[in-house]
């Protein structure tokens, strides 16, 4: 007759715990999150944090893609693209893309001395309606 070697419960433990904070950080850059405040929006998705101020936009428009760029942290997984990257063309550093979706169009948001920002959701109806939410902000910021 065969014995059968029970596993000790520690590494029971270790394998839940290595599950739980993949499916956590799955979750948290799985979509992007908004908090609004007074004078402007906090953007995250996971790790990566964004400030946008309503006093310091200085343009918004809708692109049909991000250029080409070099990541220098963030990840890719299916249509989802993430992290901090650099424009090697025009030497841009530090471009922040929350985009959830590739094959929709995103809003590109520059700030006065910040590299640019790009983003959108997986529903491009929500994209649109945020870009018209921030272009009323930007409407409504006094001339300079």
């Amino acid at each position: 007759m065969m014995t059968v070697k029970k596993r000790h419960w520690l590494w029971n433990l270790v394998i839940g715990l290595t599950v739980l904070v993949c499916l956590a950080a799955f979750l948290l850059h799985s979509k992007n999150w908004i908090r609004e405040e007074q004078e402007g929006l906090l953007l995250f998705s996971g790790f990566y944090i964004s400030e946008i101020r309503y006093g310091e936009l200085e343009s918004l428009q809708i692109v049909p893609r991000i250029p080409e760029m070099e990541r220098k942290s963030g990840f890719s997984v299916w249509g989802i693209e993430k992290g901090i990257f650099r424009d090697t063309l025009s030497g841009v550093d530090g471009i922040r893309v929350y985009v959830d979706e590739l094959k929709y169009p995103k809003i590109l948001i520059q700030q006065k001395e910040s590299p640019p920002i790009y983003l959108n959701f997986k529903d491009s109806l929500e994209t649109a309606v945020f870009f018209e939410k921030l272009k009323g902000k930007l409407d409504a910021l006094p001339e300079d």
